[in-house]
């Protein structure tokens, strides 16, 4: 019976080793596996999990202020080449809200691991007939981004607006601010680029009659680089003038086949002291010459100290 009894307990005592070696195996079997199969998905520019948060953020942007939560996630680090997406509320001229989708990509402002006093932040509106999106799909935006590369150690903070072209100086300071109310701008100057109708936010800026926009202007525009911006031609020389007295520097960019963008150069390089540059292509000539457009760019902010 003792003989019995000592086999029936050791077989179970055995049993039960194997039962739990097997399913420990098993779980560690499982867990690799999912490991190997998020390591691929982290490694994309844009990951599914950053497209929830971004659809989460902007889907209660449309209920409430601005947050910084969409940034949280940033405060330990992260790749600062990914592209994310998101929303913010700002006031029309109208006095009405409206909803701003943006594209960023590069260092945070609220991240501790930011340097914010040598931070480079640079805003891609865009023209009547384009969207944010033509950023993206171009690889422009991408080059941008490329600059925050490990070799490279770029500081730099890129965000493509879907400003509408219709807005003026009050609604791109509203923008602006709503922008820094949620951290993804730091709240000091930053560099505009402004393609074709997108320009009229930056001229109406120096419009005389408003003294509070010249503050802000120095308050909140480092540099301007207009890309064939019509509303140049239609706005006064006072107006233009002030950014050469807010020691505010330009580039003017025009393609080679655009005769309006042209003038647009020659006007803003005769009143503002800008740096007039002639790139091949037409009148949207960031989308035909891709890499000199990015290269002029990043030159003209290393220049001026932007």
């Amino acid at each position: 019976f003792r003989v019995t009894l000592y086999a029936t307990i050791l077989a179970f005592a055995l049993t039960t080793a194997i039962y739990f070696l097997s399913d420990d195996t098993f779980s560690s079997s499982i867990s690799s596996s999912q490991e190997e199969e998020v390591s691929p998905q982290k490694a994309m520019m844009t990951t599914v999990d950053t497209k929830k948060k971004a659809a989460a953020a902007s889907s209660a942007l449309r209920t409430s202020n601005a947050s910084t939560e969409e940034y949280e996630r940033d405060e330990e680090g992260g790749d600062l080449m990914t592209i994310t997406q998101g929303s913010v509320i700002y006031e029309t001229q109208q006095h009405s809200s409206a909803t701003l989708d943006y594209y960023h990509c590069g260092p945070v402002p609220n991240n501790k691991s930011t340097d914010s006093t040598s931070l480079s932040e640079l805003v891609l509106l865009h023209g009547a007939a384009f969207t944010k999106e033509d950023w993206k799909s171009s690889g422009i935006l991408d080059k941008f981004c490329d600059i925050n590369n490990n070799e490279d150690e770029g500081n730099l903070s890129t965000t493509a607006w879907d400003l509408p072209v219709s807005a003026n100086g009050d609604e791109l300071i509203a923008a602006y601010t709503s922008m820094v109310e949620k951290g993804v701008l730091s709240g000091r100057t930053v560099t505009f680029v402004t393609p074709s109708a997108s320009g009229k936010a930056l001229t109406s800026l120096g419009d005389d009659t408003a003294q509070q926009q010249h503050d802000k202007l120095k308050s909140m525009v480092n540099g301007w680089i207009s890309v064939a911006s019509g509303s140049v031609l239609k706005t006064s020389d006072e107006a233009l003038s002030t950014y050469l007295q807010a020691s505010v520097p330009v580039l003017a960019i025009h393609g080679d086949e655009d005769t309006m963008g042209k003038k647009v150069t020659e006007r803003l390089v005769n009143l503002t002291n800008a740096r007039g540059v002639e790139l091949k292509g037409r009148h949207p000539v960031y989308l035909d010459s891709p890499d000199e457009f990015v290269m002029e760019v990043l030159k003209f902010m290393e220049i001026n100290g932007l």
